[in-house]
């Protein structure tokens, strides 16, 4: 919102992630609801085998799945292109809303809405007023921007009961879909509740309890397949990866960082494989990251951090930890070229909200002196703002969609 193959390497991420963001509210993309003219009352039958990913590429070849992370599991084992998925780590409603224009952009004849846990939070009643005023805003956005296009809210997943966080996550996520269900049935959406998968079905989760195996997938289609009788509707051409070109110049490149970097895997502008930037991210948890960093052999790595960094460290801790990170990529990885990019601005409301980004040129200062020290790139975005009108997104920090092929074209030309 987005969040995505590769599953085994992302565990450990998706767990921080989701108990990060749900607990020490670094929140950023998602948004849920589905498809409700048939009910849940056990008349559709879940099917015992699945149908071969190939078939399930061909039915869904015209829809895009929107949401977070869960959502973003259909790219597992190449069960969908990415072309077709949009989830991202940590997505929500309102991250969903900003990347709007990308939905529209891939032209889907069907979009399915998945997302929900990211949005949960206390006191329940005023968190469910904003989650459902948000989704339904971005359901009147997507008709108005995609009129022929159908759309379907799928209910938000529940929690293993046997995670800490089950007793107390499920009655609210309950609580979500009967409003989610509601708002439907006063839109005239498509509802579609995936309870009867969790009863029929002995449906294994991930470490850390919200998230599921690959095997969830293909029964998940397969249910989708039956109660959107899709097969017999008619349906527009097959999505098209756009990004092929920006997929083939940074096939030997990392993109470590944040979500800013982290919508680029998002938006599908780069290989999800070439991608470590999980939402919230900071120096700290990027040092955790250089092992999978390693693993990816790359001849280019392009860090952008400090944007969470900025609020919780002086310039001085932040140069220090900046070295330490240089040092341990190269220790792993000394092949590899290192760029560092400058900390980007943020939009004027959120630097009056926020008085620490004032030092954002400061640190960039500091960043540039870093770079020239250790003798590695060092990658100012400023001119990037000053010859386009950049759009940021609700927070002021991220960005619409439109700046990731500006900043990919200006990186370009050092991967030559």
């Amino acid at each position: 919102m987005i969040w995505l193959s590769c599953k085994k390497e992302k565990l450990r991420m998706k767990m921080v992630q989701r108990w990060v963001s749900i607990f020490l509210s670094v929140a950023i993309l998602s948004a849920l609801v589905a498809c409700g003219a048939a009910d849940d009352k056990g008349q559709t039958q879940l099917a015992t085998t699945q149908a071969p990913a190939g078939s399930f590429q061909e039915l869904f070849g015209s829809s895009l799945f929107v949401g977070d992370s869960i959502i973003g599991g259909l790219t597992n084992d190449d069960l969908l292109p990415e072309a077709n998925v949009m989830g991202g780590l940590g997505g929500t409603v309102q991250s969903t809303l900003d990347n709007v224009e990308e939905i529209t952009s891939r032209k889907p004849s069907y979009v399915f809405l998945s997302m929900g846990q990211n949005d949960l939070g206390e006191p329940l009643e005023e968190a469910e007023k904003t989650f459902v005023q948000k989704y339904t805003r971005l359901v009147d956005r997507i008709r108005e921007l995609l009129p022929a296009t159908r759309v379907y809210m799928l209910s938000i997943t529940p929690v293993d009961t046997a995670s800490p966080f089950g007793s107390s996550m499920n009655p609210q996520i309950e609580t979500f879909n009967a409003a989610l269900q509601k708002m439907a049935k006063e839109k005239g959406i498509d509802y579609i509740d995936l309870a009867p998968i969790f009863r029929q079905h002995k449906i294994q989760y991930d470490e850390d309890g919200s998230h599921f195996t690959n095997a969830f997938y293909p029964i998940l289609l397969g249910y989708l397949k039956e109660r959107t009788d899709l097969a017999n509707q008619s349906r527009g051409p097959a999505l098209i990866d756009t990004n092929e070109a920006y997929k083939a110049a940074f096939r030997h490149s990392v993109f470590l960082g944040d979500s800013i970097l982290g919508a680029l895997s998002y938006l599908n502008k780069v290989d999800s494989a070439n991608v470590i930037a999980p939402s919230g991210a900071t120096l700290s948890l990027a040092l955790m990251n250089v092992e999978k960093l390693a693993s990816r052999t790359p001849e280019h790595v392009f860090i952008l951090l400090g944007s969470n960094d900025i609020k919780l460290s002086d310039k001085q801790e932040f140069i220090d930890r900046y070295r330490q990170l240089i040092d341990s990529i190269r220790n792993k990885v000394p092949k590899a070229e290192l760029h560092i990019l400058s900390i980007p601005p943020v939009a004027e409301e959120t630097l009056k909200q926020v008085p620490q980004y004032a030092n954002i040129t400061d640190f960039n200062q500091a960043l540039e002196q870093l770079a020239d020290e250790v003798k590695v790139d060092y990658v100012d975005l400023s001119p990037l703002f000053t010859a386009n009108k950049i759009q940021y997104a609700d927070n002021g920090v991220h960005f619409k969609p439109h700046f990731y092929p500006l900043l990919l074209d200006y990186l370009k030309g050092i991967v030559k």
